[in-house]
């Protein structure tokens, strides 16, 4: 890309649309420029080396309406019912708080870094009137430069997911990742480093591999200003927000500097499949590590009564904030290098819910550093409330934990569970290895 703003679209770029919403992008006046618009498409286009299928319109909102649409889009992915389920689910692990409002939390998260964002459901571009208290994006391109352009950014991020959107459908494969938190982490993380490698550059006026480097050399500068906004947000979503932008970012730049933008569209193709994958890229690029695929069992006969409501996997970002959160965690948040793969199974009934997880670890003396690390999390009380019912065991290089009610049961829960479950696939599917 030559220039930030070119005479003219690209061939076969979208019509600029401009919606009124009870707000206005203003160049001077009140009146949105078109004329500065429609440079953003086409840089984006040319720059991206992908131009848009069909219209994006620009559409502009007042924070009211912004949000209203945020909470619309979040509802989208998970219901009240989910939301509750999910925080209750974390307090019992250690992911969150007792008493979070996760989904109070996610909207105020979004919402605090959408200065402008991309719409799925409509398929539009919000641009968001201008506040006096810059937002999380505003700060961050602030870290990046200080000229006028910053403007510009957001809507160029923003644009650059419709183009994931028309070209990979991104939106539509999370959609299909409803059981799986680190694997919906990944496929994010990629897309978020698509979009921010776009943003970066665009302010550049170019890409090449020097670009690149140069932004992953200011990644670190990245979560001091979302810190300092949002100091009381719960520390899983604002780990998981800073790990798209960051550890995404420095992904898809390496997966850019391998083999320019071809590669970066192979990648929505063939995605990462776990956080420990984006957190160490040879893990993809080089040796393919996918996670352990776990299959938890044996747990009906102990059990009566209960029903499954619910699996999970939390993948190694998100233990490593569970490890963290804990008195003395980041002495132990490394134990979660460890992580190879996990399962939990959510059973309901009479309202309580009883968690059975196993994480798998890398050998047997992580996976004894974490049973015990994580029994002494459960005896204080995961998430920093009364401690629940729970039980630890390790066999091998797996660990299963029984949180809630049904603890009580397993004396015989526990064998039973080892039992049935098994740890990998295909030709690497093995049982859980009998009690020494």
């Amino acid at each position: 890309m030559r220039s930030r703003r070119p005479s003219r679209l690209h061939r076969g770029a979208a019509l600029v649309l401009l919606t009124f919403a009870g707000c206005a992008w203003a160049a001077s006046g009140g009146r949105v420029s078109l004329q500065r618009a429609e440079p953003i498409y086409s840089n984006v286009q040319e720059l991206r080396q992908l131009n848009f299928r069909t219209d994006v319109p620009l559409v502009l909102m007042d924070r009211e309406q912004a949000n209203r649409l945020l909470e619309r889009e979040v509802a989208h992915h998970r219901d009240e019912a989910g939301f509750r389920r999910a925080a209750e689910v974390g307090s019992l692990t250690g992911l969150y708080a007792p008493g979070t409002d996760l989904k109070a939390q996610t909207i105020r998260v979004l919402s605090g870094r959408s200065v402008a964002f991309y719409d799925p459901g409509d398929r539009e571009m919000i641009m968001v009137k201008r506040e006096s208290k810059p937002g999380l994006w505003s700060a961050i391109a602030g870290s990046f430069t200080r000229n006028d352009s910053t403007e510009d950014i957001p809507i160029a991020r923003g644009l650059t997911h419709a183009l994931q959107d028309q070209y990979f459908g991104v939106n539509t494969a999370l959609d299909r990742i409803a059981d799986n938190d680190d694997r919906a982490l990944a496929l994010k993380s990629v897309a978020e480093g698509d979009a921010m490698l776009v943003g970066y550059c665009y302010n550049a006026g170019f890409v090449n591999a020097g670009i690149v480097g140069t932004m992953l050399t200011h990644l670190g500068d990245l979560p001091q200003p979302f810190d300092v906004q949002s100091a009381d947000t719960p520390m899983a979503l604002r780990d998981s927000l800073i790990f798209q932008y960051t550890d995404g970012a420095r992904f898809v730049g390496e997966v850019y500097q391998r083999g320019g933008w071809r590669a970066v569209n192979t990648l929505y193709r063939n995605p990462p499949l776990s956080t420990r994958q984006i957190l160490d890229p040879a893990l993809y690029f080089d040796h393919s590590s996918p996670p352990l695929a776990i299959t938890v069992g044996g747990w009906t006969p102990a059990l009566r009564g209960w029903h499954e409501v619910a699996e999970n996997t939390y993948g190694e970002l998100l233990l490593r904030v569970i490890l963290t959160r804990a008195p003395g965690g980041p002495a132990q948040a490394g134990l979660a290098r460890g992580w190879r793969g996990d399962r939990m199974v959510v059973l309901q009934k009479d309202g309580a819910l009883t968690v059975i997880w196993i994480v798998a670890l890398s050998d047997y003396t992580n996976a004894a550093d974490f049973a015990r690390a994580y029994q002494r999390i459960l005896d204080r009380g995961a998430g920093g409330g009364a401690p629940a019912p729970h039980y630890v065991e390790r066999r091998g290089a797996a660990v299963l934990a029984i949180i809630g009610p049904g603890a009580a049961q397993s004396s015989e829960l526990a064998p039973a569970i080892w039992r049935a479950s098994v740890i990998g696939a295909g030709a690497s599917a093995r049982p859980v290895p009998p009690r020494p």
